[in-house]
This record gives structure tokens, C-alpha cells and sequence, in this order.
């Protein structure tokens, strides 16, 4: 059994549609910059020689998110 139909047995297993290499490089990605992995970073990891244009692109949608979650978490109490 090769990889291409392994993948495909999987997918169908668990009730997924088809899942590709392009399925696994988006959720590798998404995971990454969920986690706080810059982006320059992960475009570098996915082999990128753009500085992270494409993938500012693609993901920066959820870099805003992660930003505003983590601007959530600061604190300017001088107390502390």
C-alpha cells in the first residue's frame, strides 16, 4: 500500500474526505502560528525564500487573532 492510498483509507475511516500533503502543509502552518511561531519563521520551515510575504498572505488572518488574544493578556498594574 502506498502512501497516497493509505492516506486515503484513513481519511475515509474516520468519515474525511480525501486529505492531501497541501492539507497537512496548511495545518502544520495554522498550528505553528496558532502556538506563537512567527511568521517569518514558519515561512522559512515551509521552505519560503519570500521573507513571509506568502505566508502574511495566507495566514495573517490568524496572527491578528493570536495578537489581539495576547494584547488581551496584558497587564500595566504596577503593583505587580
Amino acid at each position: 500500500m502506498n502512501v497516497r492510498t493509505a492516506w486515503t483509507h484513513a481519511a475515509a475511516k474516520i468519515g474525511m474526505k480525501q486529505i492531501t500533503h497541501h492539507d497537512l502543509r496548511h495545518l502544520f502552518a495554522t498550528i505553528c502560528i496558532e502556538s506563537g511561531v512567527d511568521i517569518p519563521t514558519v515561512s522559512r520551515w515551509l521552505g519560503h525564500k519570500d521573507g513571509g510575504a506568502l505566508c502574511m498572505k495566507t495566514y495573517g488572518h490568524l496572527r491578528q487573532d493570536h495578537s489581539l488574544a495576547q494584547a488581551q493578556r496584558v497587564s500595566f498594574d504596577m503593583s505587580a
